[in-house]
């Protein structure tokens, strides 16, 4: 199932394969580098949020 995204918004995902990362506005099914159906959401923090956190 592809999901839309609201146009101009790009989402951030990452392959569980070959933990190559990249964006899109939609959800894709496959890893544009290698080719395997192990994408998802990625999930990790910037470096500025997690030093707010510290503080």
């Amino acid at each position: 199932m592809i999901r839309k995204l609201v146009r101009g918004m790009k989402a951030k995902y990452r392959c569980g394969s070959c933990n190559w990362k990249f964006t899109r506005n939609y959800q894709p099914n496959l890893c544009p580098y290698c080719g395997k159906s192990a994408v998802g959401i990625d999930s990790t923090q910037a470096a500025d949020d997690l030093l707010k956190e510290i503080e």
